[in-house]
């Protein structure tokens, strides 16, 4: 199959969930450390701010999704007609950036929580380096331990041989005194 067939198939004519998916935007700055994603779906009464195109640093809440268009409407942005009615606006959702997430959908937030595979594997893998590292600090500690009590045993060795040295000498001086008073 050509990839131009694969492409439409993909985004043209895909089925309405895998369309909805499609309906994303990126986080904000403070969103991305709240969250550890980049990019989220975006839900009716989320906050959003407008970066490109003819409405640039138009802030509102989205007022309602259209996935023919993989666009949202923003309140209170409307356009007026030639008969004076006002109809919505919509944009392309890639043109924005989400600032605020509608946290109603419980549901939602576990999505947003959950970490991605790769990161917990990263986590275990530094987990495993960690205690890994503290097994060889702890065998390290253990071998100088080891070491100081050894040290500790030849100093108290040393020590001993000291006093049985000194007392050999007092012994030598005292006989040497002995035998001069003879």
């Amino acid at each position: 199959m050509k990839p131009t067939k694969i492409r439409n198939r993909k985004i043209y004519r895909a089925m309405n969930q895998t369309v909805s998916k499609q309906i994303c935007a990126t986080l904000s700055k403070d969103l991305r450390k709240k969250y550890p994603r980049r990019s989220a779906r975006i839900m009716i009464d989320d906050t959003v701010k407008v970066i490109r195109g003819e409405y640039k640093g138009l802030t509102g809440k989205v007022a309602k999704i259209s996935t023919e268009s993989n666009s949202i409407a923003i309140e209170g942005n409307k356009k007026e007609k030639l008969k004076g009615e006002k109809v919505d606006v919509y944009i392309h959702s890639t043109n924005t950036i989400i600032t605020s997430l509608n946290t109603d959908d419980k549901w939602r937030v576990k999505i947003l929580e959950k970490k991605s595979k790769s990161k917990i594997k990263a986590m275990k893998e530094e987990a495993k380096n960690k205690s890994e590292v503290k097994s060889a600090d702890k065998k390290k500690s253990e071998v100088k331990s080891a070491d100081k009590k050894k040290s500790e045993v030849k100093s108290a060795d040393k020590k001993k041989s000291e006093v049985k040295s000194a007392d050999k000498m007092k012994d030598l001086k005292d006989g040497v005194k002995d035998r001069v008073k003879k």
